[in-house]
């Protein structure tokens, strides 16, 4: 697959010594030679136009951490590489990493979603999980990044054949994880 670029957020204050570092896609992007877009915004017109100019088949979100506005959802197939909690084929939104080790699940996994405007609320795919006992943080993000590294290209191939399944998410099975707060 052509990657026509990457849009991400901007370089944060990350680490003790407080220097602005790129996301990491960033960094891949860049020594990839694909060209990387840090817009403040999704919803300026003039990011839209910016968009549509590249003219992709598929628009993949994978923890951009903002809400695509109707104009790019309405633009191109857009999906999301969501992690979430998959007990027995439900789908738990927002369910961060973190959270499903603290509630002593015993799996977690990775879901390709279509973008609505809903959070979470689209149809899905594909969904791979692993069990998660023993494994911390960075450990479990590690594993369901390459689950849905996997699971994302698997999406791309049965689309482009066109054999893709999508099934809607059953809205009472949802559950939704608080955002974990930091103890001081």
């Amino acid at each position: 697959h052509d990657v026509v670029a990457v849009y991400t957020r901007a370089d944060a204050v990350r680490g003790r010594g407080k220097k602005l570092v790129p996301s990491p896609v960033k960094e891949v992007a860049l020594g990839a030679n694909i060209p990387v877009f840090e817009p403040r915004t999704l919803r300026d017109e003039a990011e839209v136009e910016r968009l549509r100019a590249l003219d992709p088949d598929v628009i993949c979100v994978a923890a951009y951490g903002m809400i695509l506005p109707q104009a790019v959802l309405r633009y191109s197939e857009a999906w999301l590489l969501e992690r979430a909690r998959v007990a027995s084929a439900e789908i738990s939104r927002r369910g961060p990493i973190e959270r499903a080790i603290l509630n002593g699940d015993d799996e977690a996994g990775v879901c390709i979603m279509r973008m609505e405007a809903g959070l979470d609320t689209g149809d899905y795919c594909i969904c791979r999980s692993c069990q998660i006992a023993g494994m911390n943080a960075e450990r479990l993000t590690g594993e369901l990044a390459d689950k849905g590294a996997y699971a994302l290209l698997s999406a791309l191939y049965d689309v482009e054949h066109g054999v893709q399944r999508w099934v809607k998410q059953a809205e009472e099975d949802a559950t939704w994880a608080p955002r974990l707060k930091k103890v001081s």
